[in-house]
């Protein structure tokens, strides 16, 4: 086959999902014409969608040093590389290498400074790092380039309610939910803060709506559990922390929660009961919640 027919096969292989077969018919290009730009081009997608970002970094950048007199060629090979950087980025955001991640991200803003997706995971590795300006600072910046991100109001939400500007995180919840009226995990984050600031008939209909919107969300049920016992309705409580319980038998938390609410019933075993269970799976909360307990 020639070049032509050699691109051609790539081609056909990368649509169809072939990534590795259209890898060795570039490569076949390649040998016989290292600078074929469009070879270099295909193969670094093909690279991408194996998420072998270091090669497919290496590839479009060979795109752009080929080009360099005729960028008009290959007009998204900057948005390419960005998503190359940026996936490259996310990758070693799993593996907890976070100044790794954050300076590929950036890289990829460079080449693209219209990335939603860029800033929104910056922010959500600042996030971590308990760098919460900073991460509000590129939420912000997401929302600016797309105002109708809900996730990135949601995401303003945590970061607020991590810094304990409880109204602003509010109304970044508030705002995400008028995007997203399905956003099960606003409503659930929304009802913590207003748990936290003692609104808890209002947070119990937070928590009503994400367990309707997501029906195993343990999570929801005991602060619901928690919610209800704080407006001393306690057999509503164990409702939903029987509930938790179901959905996650070994929830340490529950177990004391549950264990508090039976002592002020007056059920005395099953507060015991529960107490034992949380010792066997979590000895240190145990000792924080213990002695209100029996």
């Amino acid at each position: 086959m020639n070049i032509q027919e050699l691109v051609k096969q790539g081609i056909d292989r990368n649509i169809h999902g072939d990534f590795e077969e259209a890898i060795a018919f570039f490569n076949q290009v390649i040998e016989l014409d290292s600078l074929h730009a469009e070879s270099y081009y295909h193969r670094g997608y093909a690279y991408l969608k194996l998420s072998v970002f270091d090669q497919a970094i290496n590839d479009y950048q060979q795109v752009i040093k080929i080009t360099k007199n005729t960028p008009q060629s290959f007009p998204n090979i900057y948005v390419d590389l960005a998503k190359a950087f940026h996936n490259r980025g996310l990758n070693y955001f799993q593996q907890n290498d976070y100044q790794a991640a954050i300076a590929d991200i950036n890289q990829a803003l460079e080449y693209y400074p219209d990335f939603v997706a860029a800033y929104s995971n910056l922010g959500n590795i600042f996030h971590i790092l308990g760098k919460y300006q900073q991460a509000i600072s590129q939420y912000n910046q997401a929302i600016e380039i797309n105002p109708q991100l809900a996730a990135a109001y949601h995401n303003l939400g945590n970061s607020y309610y991590a810094l304990k500007e409880y109204q602003n995180a509010i109304t970044n919840y508030n705002q995400a939910l008028a995007i997203d009226p399905e956003f099960a995990e606003a409503y659930y984050n929304r009802g913590l803060v207003r748990v936290y600031l003692q609104e808890y008939e209002t947070a119990i209909t937070d928590f009503n709506k994400a367990i309707e919107l997501d029906p195993d969300d343990v999570q929801s049920y005991y602060q619901r559990g928690l919610a209800y016992s704080n407006l001393g309705k306690y057999e509503a409580a164990i409702v939903d922390y029987d509930q938790a319980l179901h959905i996650n038998p070994i929830l340490p938390i529950v177990y004391g929660l549950r264990a508090k609410v039976r002592h002020q019933l007056g059920d005395y075993e099953g507060a015991i009961a529960d107490s034992n269970k949380l010792i066997q799976l979590n000895p240190k909360l145990a000792l924080e919640i213990h002695n209100s307990v029996v």
